[in-house]
């Protein structure tokens, strides 16, 4: 199967700018594809390396097939960007085989790149291309280099090797070293929008409008996180995962005398999540998007008096204006939020925070855990 230009808005700009590229054949020693778009930035670092190496590339009239959704756009001009996908250069990158074309990414059980894994690159690189007319070295997931890997990357960008360029793939662009950013040409992939991502995740993945307006509201337009949270291409059952943890949140959080049990089950809860590593970041992001529910729900509804009915209204309001993300939570959330004390969502938001920043650097994540849920115990006696 070979890789193809899927054209929508947010891959419009990035398309005819590396056309361009590629027309005028002035290759930048680095790119940096940014934006929170999953697999497109993957792919489109693919093709570009195919077009650049492709032995034949073809008209645009022979290769509709690799291009859809263009637009009002001007189909010819992306006519000397497109691989034959035929050819040997083609075929070899599609497998996966082709000599040049250089992956590195973070490692599996720590999610970080080794200044290890970038030396590398010094012995890969010191010798011209074996076949390519440009080698790619492609960096996924570049935000995650440690300190000592992404100098080590600085001094080669400092010195290019000869016939390579460097393709960096990153979520934000503050996330990288700013000698980094310097060095290379950036551009930017916006993600799919909340409902046009919600549309494709029913039309070609078939999955029930409600369930989809709820992950594309959680992956913030990233088709990647949203197909994992509605378990397409993972090992992990995510959607029970998701259901999982704001019962145990909730359980958390919700007011009752027997604090003292709830203090060991957060103790524990802490100990399985921190086990899980690559778990933990999409866990967290979930737990605060469900916190975030409650904060906007106890917000519209603490003011107001002991009338059910305006009780029902106000959540009705919230529940058509798209602003809560949790849908199928929002009758139990409610139940729970009008026992919460005053201003302890606030506390609770900043709470995941803070534990948020903490797991970014070398805490340790079982006792950040259990700073964090323990907090949301305590907090209700200080409200």
């Amino acid at each position: 199967m070979h890789y193809s230009f899927n054209i929508n808005e947010g891959l419009m700009n990035p398309v005819i700018e590396l056309n361009e590229i590629v027309l005028n054949n002035k290759i930048p020693n680095a790119l940096l594809f940014t934006g929170n778009c999953g697999q497109d930035k993957k792919n489109t670092a693919i093709l570009f390396a195919k077009a650049i190496n492709c032995l034949s590339r073809i008209p645009i009239s022979n290769s509709m097939d690799s291009i859809s959704q263009v637009g009002s756009y001007n189909k010819m001009h992306l006519s000397e960007c497109l691989p034959c996908n035929s050819c040997r250069s083609c075929i070899k990158i599609d497998s996966k085989m082709h000599p040049d074309i250089i992956t590195i990414s973070s490692e599996p059980e720590k999610s970080v790149i080794k200044i290890a894994q970038i030396r590398e690159l010094f012995t890969s690189t010191s010798s011209k291309p074996h076949e390519a007319k440009m080698r790619m070295v492609m960096i996924e997931d570049a935000d995650t280099m440690n300190q000592e890997a992404a100098n080590a990357l600085l001094k080669i960008l400092e010195e290019p090797p000869e016939q390579t360029f460097f393709i960096l793939l990153a979520r934000e662009l503050n996330e990288l070293l700013p000698t980094i950013t310097s060095r290379c040409r950036h551009i930017r992939f916006k993600p799919l929008s909340q409902n046009d991502l919600a549309q494709k995740l029913v039309k070609d993945f078939n999955i029930s409008p409600s369930l989809a307006k709820i992950v594309s509201k959680s992956s913030n337009g990233n088709i990647d996180k949203a197909m994992m949270l509605v378990n397409i291409n993972s090992k992990i059952d995510w959607i029970k995962r998701r259901q999982w943890l704001f019962n145990q949140i909730i359980m958390l959080i919700k007011p009752n005398q027997n604090n003292s049990l709830k203090f060991l089950y957060a103790l524990v809860l802490a100990e399985k999540l921190g086990k899980e590593t690559q778990l933990l970041q999409d866990s967290i992001s979930l737990l605060k998007i469900c916190l975030r529910d409650i904060a906007i729900i106890k917000t519209s509804l603490e003011h107001l008096d002991s009338s059910c009915d305006l009780e029902k209204s106000i959540l009705e309001q919230l529940i058509n204006s798209e602003i809560i993300v949790n849908l199928d939570f929002v009758n139990l959330i409610s139940d729970i939020v009008v026992m919460l004390p005053k201003n302890y969502h606030l506390m609770a938001l900043d709470a995941i925070h803070k534990a948020e920043l903490k797991l970014q650097t070398n805490a340790s994540a079982r006792l950040v855990l259990e700073q964090f849920f323990l907090s949301l115990i305590s907090l209700k006696s200080l409200g």
